[in-house]
């Protein structure tokens, strides 16, 4: 499998991420593609575009940051290209990974199928839409963290039959799951997980459920394979939480309350 991210400054990433950071990232978004598809990364392609004048330093503390990630997740860079650009930085990174199984697609889930997350939606959307955000979700934002030995675990064993990463928020992402299914949805509100870092604000739930880089896997899985599941995500530290399930009507919603518009879309009109 191949996939390709692109991060542009201003858009992706501001002050609030370091050098080091916007490298980690770079390549921790394209692991969390990889995850998705039950694949191992391998190697990786990185194109970079960067102004006139730009700070050799903020460039040395993204190579150590880019080096630390090929590091954590066994990753090769074997090439890439550098251009200047006319205004922000742009950070493409183009990742190949190898399936331990079957590729897991978002076509595979089934009405009657449980609907998984794991990690803490939300918490780096707060990293990024809060005025003076808690560290717990500026480390969100800056440095996800896609488990490979959890996705792999989940594909290699036939527990899941349908998995995409959360990027954009669970208010996009989930449709685009249930669309390519051929299915709908129904979510638990109460059964999102709440970080410590959310619990009491009034803007929890439509930051759980709309804001986005949380880069967390969504999955759909069979009923049987529920205690399957949460031994792998107990033996790999992994947060792992049942939300909901698939359903025949089409339609894709909160029990008991109103779906509710992503707060981001690239190509919306301003307003």
């Amino acid at each position: 499998m191949v996939t390709v991210d692109v991060l542009v400054e201003g858009v992706h990433f501001d002050a609030r991420l370091s050098g080091a950071d916007v490298g980690w990232k770079a390549l921790a978004v394209s692991v969390s593609d990889a995850c998705a598809m039950g694949a191992r990364p391998t190697w990786a392609v990185l194109a970079l575009s960067l102004p006139i004048g730009f700070s050799a330093s903020w460039l040395e503390d993204f190579a150590a940051g880019l080096d630390e990630a090929l590091a954590t997740y066994d990753v090769r860079l074997i090439g890439g290209d550098t251009t200047r650009s006319p205004g922000p930085v742009f950070v493409s990174l183009t990742l190949g990974g190898t399936p331990v199984a079957r590729p897991v697609l978002r076509s595979g889930a089934r009405a009657g199928h449980d609907v998984w997350i794991t990690g803490w939606p939300g918490l780096a959307g707060l990293g990024y839409l809060a005025a003076e955000p808690p560290p717990e979700a500026l480390a969100a934002l800056r440095r996800p963290q896609p488990d490979v030995g959890f996705a792999t675990g989940l594909a290699e064993r036939g527990l899941v039959s349908s998995m995409m990463d959360v990027s954009d928020g669970l208010a996009s992402d989930l449709p685009r799951l249930c669309i390519a299914s051929g299915v709908g949805a129904v979510v638990d509100p109460d059964a999102i997980p709440a970080h410590a870092a959310l619990a009491g604000r009034a803007d929890r739930l439509a930051l759980q459920v709309c804001a986005g880089d949380d880069y967390v896997l969504l999955f759909a899985a069979d009923a049987t394979n529920r205690d399957a599941i949460a031994a792998l995500a107990a033996s790999r530290g992994v947060h792992a939480t049942r939300i909901g399930r698939f359903t025949e009507a089409p339609d894709v919603r909160l029990d008991g309350v109103a779906w509710p518009a992503s707060l981001y879309a690239h190509f919306a009109a301003p307003s």
